[in-house]
């Protein structure tokens, strides 16, 4: 959990809401029961600092078996010692979970060659990487972008994403659109 939330901390995250499957954890962080163990109160202290660098927070009870996904992610984590919890953690922790499966990020093989310079070791993919790679720029935050012909940069969007755009292009801010053109403008 505060892996999680200080990755949305670096991105620039000011409301956040957590869930999380253990009833028991939520009611510490609520305030709603008391701790008693002296690992969890260090554990439950270093999660108020980082929820206190949001503006909002909620922490809000999910039944494990809706879960699933980020029990294994919540596992990873755990398995992790205190000190050793830094956003080099987070990212490692991320690319285990893609690794094994969970989530799956078209935009990580660009990511880390603008990074790190990391090429895949296939000749066929080092090639199409290369010639593909012309097309994206990476911001100084790690948001990926796509370069368009004649328009602005295209944010480049992952599994998470896609869906709540989508709706937002088509309900809400954006309201109706008439083209390509336009609905790459908004």
């Amino acid at each position: 959990m505060i892996a999680g939330l200080e990755l949305a901390r670096s991105l620039g995250a000011e409301v956040v809401e957590a869930k999380c499957d253990s009833l028991l954890v939520v009611n510490q962080v609520n305030g709603t029961f008391e701790v008693r163990e002296d690992p969890m109160q260090r554990y439950l202290d270093k999660l108020q600092v980082t929820l206190h660098r949001f503006k909002e927070w909620t922490l809000q009870h999910v039944l494990r078996e809706q879960n699933s996904e980020v029990d294994a992610l919540a596992n990873l984590g755990s398995s992790v010692e205190d000190d050793e919890l830094n956003l080099g953690t987070v990212a490692q922790l991320m690319k285990s979970v893609i690794e094994e499966g969970l989530t799956w990020d078209w935009r990580n093989k660009y990511i880390e060659y603008f990074k790190n310079g990391k090429l895949p070791s296939d000749p066929k993919e080092l090639r199409a990487l290369r010639i593909k790679v012309a097309r994206f720029t990476l911001s100084n935050d790690g948001t990926l972008f796509r370069k368009t012909f004649d328009g602005p940069l295209a944010i480049c969007l992952g599994p998470g994403d896609t869906n709540y755009i989508l709706g937002e292009i088509h309900e809400s801010t954006c309201g109706n659109h008439s083209g390509a053109d336009s609905l790459v403008n908004k």
